[in-house]
């Protein structure tokens, strides 16, 4: 399957003058679609809408984006999809006009591939040097992820699954392209984010599942040291789901089943 997109429901070409292209001015989501359908859909679009009216786009209509993926994946085999929302096309400058339109796209790839290893046995983690800055647009999922791309030119090849981002304090927020999270005991704990950092779906529906399962969630903040002395360390994203850390530094943990329970839910949620 090659790499296809869709702009505003049909096969037509971008604009350099897309607000996205010259400032990086919209939002992004990315989710697996399976059987022509969005896992977690209420999910990722009621994130969608948020993310747009924090940053002040009107948001796509929900029935425009589900068209968008009904013509774009025919296939029933699981892919990936992503959506972008731009602000629209504008004259260079960052003044724009108040009838400026948005723009949709909507991009789809294969799914990646994860090795067998990550599921059975548990994933590493880098600590980057890049640390995260204060945000205005805290929790908004913007298409300016410099940070982030720095973050992941701090090691090659695939020794790691990811990379753990710490903010200007050394506090834990996230990693590079998913959330983090510890157990000690029966209590999960995630970052708090106060400043900066990406609450993503998958994030939400694992706190969700862990207190059916009986867990206690709580929102801390937390160092480095306190990670590497809890249970058991989790990451979390839209498309691998949940995976166990079994190393981060010279700190190692035995593999568990609790990360394999969380995405036998996830498989079978039926939202």
């Amino acid at each position: 399957m090659s790499k296809q997109f869709l702009i505003n429901g049909t096969f037509q070409k971008i604009s350099p003058f897309d607000r996205a292209f010259q400032y990086g001015d919209g939002i992004f989501r990315t989710f697996i679609v399976e059987n022509k359908k969005p896992r977690h859909w209420k999910y990722h679009y009621k994130k969608i809408v948020e993310d747009c009216r924090a940053i002040k786009i009107t948001p796509p209509k929900e029935s425009a984006l589900l068209s968008d993926i009904q013509l774009l994946f025919k296939a029933k085999k699981r892919a990936v999809g992503k959506f972008i929302i731009s602000r629209g096309v504008s004259e260079r400058g960052y003044k724009f006009n108040d009838t400026i339109t948005h723009n949709r796209f909507l991009i789809k790839t294969k799914m990646p591939i994860y090795p067998n290893e990550y599921f059975k046995f548990g994933v590493d983690l880098i600590v980057c040097k890049q640390r995260l800055h204060p945000s205005v647009l805290l929790g908004v999922k913007h298409l300016n992820r410099l940070e982030n791309i720095m973050a992941r030119q701090e090691w090659k090849g695939d020794r790691y699954a990811d990379g753990i981002l710490l903010d200007q304090d050394g506090h834990v927020i996230e990693c590079i392209s998913s959330n983090i999270f510890m157990r000690i005991g029966k209590t999960i704990y995630t970052p708090k984010m106060n400043h900066v950092g990406i609450k993503g779906v998958t994030r939400e529906l694992f706190i969700k599942i862990a207190k059916q399962l009986g867990f206690k969630i709580k929102e801390a903040i937390f160092n480095l040291d306190k990670l590497l002395k809890s249970d058991e360390v989790f990451i979390t994203n839209s498309l691998f789901g949940v995976l166990q850390v079994k190393k981060i530094k010279n700190r190692s943990w035995q593999h568990q089943e609790l990360a394999s329970l969380f995405n036998h839910k996830l498989e079978n949620l039926n939202i």
